[in-house]
């Protein structure tokens, strides 16, 4: 027997043999399909209270079938609830639907790299599902592709967040359930970040007024290289060649000039890595402290605090450190998840994450911004994220960021 239905789903085809001993079996399996359909021949866009839930596989597990695809196990146990199903795959997986008494599902959707061998049945039967082209794939609920599914996916469905996601690279037998709200992982709602800005009275005036008026020091620019750092300011351009007493520049990071002692300190990674300090009177050189194999990506200098902060490069942003004058060092970890919609920025898992950047410090409080990798550093034109961070403790406030 066929059965075709027309409606959100664009063909449904329930094929069932004939064979009198399996018929109770199998009629039992038709008419829940045939009342999940009747829902889905009816739907609409999905109402703000339905749910939308994200199932994503990288690879299914083979049956015993050697023949077949490799296998997704999915059950849906939301009773009473209108679900609306989204099912990622990079191809070649068979998609095997089951839901509970009560569970009503809308919609299926069918998307990821390729999906064009893979197959979805519900309760044995196959069933042509909607197909979205384009959705990307993620594994996690961390990354720019995580952040764009989920854009696109309440977008679409009008809704302010996805209910739950599951993502496995690898699946096994045992089926994925669908059977809760996630509420823990804030990622899942659309705009997260908003009721999360804290530009609170115990950040320091100094950082919260920097934030403010985005400012800084745009008369002064250096260019440092492995000859040494060039200094260009409204009294023209001044080269400080790198005097042979000091180690030799190797990848040289970044530099900045103190106004008030009209000194220049730069920073180098790769080998041991050193901290530099340029005297533009006199033109000497000298190594305020060797970096202890550190990778910095971004350089500060506090003149009330006489103070150089450093923050880490490639998969270690936010590894600070702060150095005096006289060599004394301290430093701090913070995990790159730990700063919030950070790895909104990048592709999370697989790519080093984007600098950030020193912009001031104050009272033990530092403010960095990122900005999203392959894009200009203008915050005025960027997706970027700006940060309070106490040194001491390690806690981070979002202060301002950018998505479009």
């Amino acid at each position: 027997m066929e059965v075709q239905f027309n409606g959100r789903l664009s063909a449904l085809r329930l094929s069932l043999p004939a064979a009198p001993s399996i018929r109770g079996t199998l009629m039992t399996h038709l008419l829940r399909c045939m009342f999940l359909c009747l829902c889905l021949v009816n739907a609409g866009p999905v109402l703000p209270d339905g749910e939308v839930h994200v199932v994503a596989v990288g690879n299914g597990y083979q049956t015993a079938d050697f023949y077949a695809l490799p296998a997704a196990r999915v059950l849906v146990d939301r009773p009473g609830q209108d679900v609306t199903l989204v099912l990622l795959d990079g191809g070649q997986i068979h998609w095997q639907i089951e839901a509970t008494d009560g569970t009503i599902i809308v919609e299926i959707v069918r998307s990821g790299p390729n999906t064009s061998d893979s197959e979805v049945s519900l309760f044995d039967i196959p069933i042509i599902g909607v197909q979205v082209p384009g959705l990307p794939m993620a594994f996690s609920p961390w990354g720019r592709d995580f952040r764009i599914l989920v854009d696109t996916l309440t977008e679409m469905f009008g809704t302010a967040r996805i209910h739950s996601f599951h993502g496995t690279n690898q699946i096994r037998e045992d089926a994925v359930r669908v059977d809760r709200v996630d509420m823990t992982t804030i990622g899942l709602l659309r705009d997260y970040l908003s009721p999360i800005v804290d530009v609170s009275d115990d950040v320091p005036p100094d950082i919260r007024n920097w934030y403010v008026k985005k400012s800084g020091n745009k008369d002064v620019a250096l260019t440092f290289d492995e000859t040494g750092i060039s200094l260009t300011d409204p009294s023209g351009t001044r080269h400080f060649p790198v005097t042979p007493d000091v180690p030799d520049i190797v990848l040289p990071v970044a530099a900045v000039y103190d106004t008030g002692t009209q000194m220049i300190y730069g920073v180098t990674l790769g080998g041991e890595g050193y901290l530099y300090a340029v005297d533009t009177q006199s033109g000497d050189w000298r190594v305020v402290t060797d970096l202890d194999a550190y990778d910095p990506a971004g350089l500060l200098f506090d003149p009330g605090s006489r103070l150089l902060i450093t923050t880490g490069a490639f998969s270690r942003p936010g590894a600070i450190k702060v150095f005096g004058l006289d060599g004394s060092r301290s430093s701090r970890f913070i995990p790159t998840t730990a700063f919030p919609g950070l790895t909104d920025l990048f592709d999370y898992g697989n790519a080093h994450g984007p600098p950030l950047t020193p912009l001031a410090y104050s009272d033990g409080w530092l403010l960095v911004r990122a900005v999203a990798s392959g894009e200009s550093a203008s915050a005025d034109s960027s997706v970027y994220r700006t940060y309070a961070v106490q040194i001491a403790n390690g806690d981070v406030r979002l202060l301002d960021f950018r998505n479009h």
